[in-house]
């Protein structure tokens, strides 16, 4: 998705996600914090989830247009997420996982957009829009 702008200096970082609801999902406090932090500086309204299972359980409870799951190091796509997560239908998802375990998430999540933990805040944020930086 392209921001329409004639040049970036034209814009609010704040507007790159506005009003788009997000679910976190992150085991690792520190890190499912930074993420968030990330996405509400750039507009988005996030809900933190320490795990799939409460994920999982959030998602029927309420309407999201982002997921981001973070995975750690071999932590598997649970059974109840993997659904929400392959649906063709289901929300924008993207999963951050070490890149050996991409294959492996693509086939389980092929919807999905795979990055990994290197990315920085901003990249992230690029990276959900599908905009390059520039």
């Amino acid at each position: 998705m392209a921001t329409g702008l004639l040049t970036f200096d034209s814009f609010s970082w704040a507007s790159l996600l506005a009003k788009r609801e997000a679910l976190v999902i992150d085991r690792l406090r520190p890190r499912g914090m930074a993420l968030t932090a990330a996405l509400e500086e750039a507009g988005a309204v996030v809900t933190l989830a320490p795990g799939q299972s409460i994920a999982a359980d959030r998602l029927g409870e309420r309407k999201y247009s982002l997921i981001v799951l973070s995975l750690s190091v071999g932590e598997p796509v649970l059974d109840r997420m993997a659904p929400s997560l392959a649906a063709a239908g289901a929300p924008q998802v993207v999963v951050l996982v070490e890149p050996p375990r991409h294959a492996e998430i693509r086939a389980i999540c092929p919807h999905a957009r795979i990055g990994d933990h290197r990315m920085s805040d901003r990249e992230l944020v690029m990276f959900i829009i599908g905009t390059p930086d520039e």
